[in-house]
């Protein structure tokens, strides 16, 4: 069955690292809808992505296209890049011209036995500085930093 190209949405492919329960993590693609302006909108537009009210997401995988539940999701990464020479700032915006009001530092131990340590930060009111105040915010899934990739890990899969 061939489809019309005025029935395909126009996408944008992010490459991720994805760990998926039961499966050791590997090479994948998901779908924007909109094109994020720098590695920051990417982060955010995945964020959303994986916080919409929808269960299910499409995945390029190494074989296909599939429907993955994101339940099912432990962790996605994306890959930190360093700008190139050429490139223009005002293009790449990066992540570290946002400010943060704290930083925490923390070894995030998922149900799947692996542990992610990183950096989590936050700008939450003056009333809520803990780390709990931030896992327990609205969403499925938190962010955390390394120094060499961005990770959004599904919260219900955190001990």
């Amino acid at each position: 069955m061939d489809r019309k190209p005025e029935l395909r949405l126009p996408t944008v492919t992010v490459a991720v690292r994805l760990a998926v329960i039961g499966h050791e993590p590997t090479g994948a693609e998901l779908f924007l809808a909109e094109t994020p302006r720098g590695r920051s909108g990417v982060l955010d537009a995945v964020a959303d992505l994986l916080d919409e009210a929808t269960d299910f997401l499409p995945v390029r995988g190494p074989r296909s296209v599939r429907l993955l539940a994101k339940r099912a999701i432990a962790w996605l990464a994306i890959e930190r890049g360093e700008l190139s020479p050429d490139e223009e700032f005002e293009d790449q915006p990066s992540e570290v011209m946002t400010l943060y009001d704290r930083q925490h530092k923390v070894v995030v131990e998922l149900t799947t036995g692996m542990k992610l340590e990183g950096m989590v930060f936050e700008s939450e009111p003056a009333d809520r500085p803990r780390v709990i105040d931030h896992l327990n915010r609205a969403g499925r899934f938190v962010r955390l930093w390394t120094s060499d990739e961005h990770y959004l890990i599904n919260k219900a899969h955190i001990l």
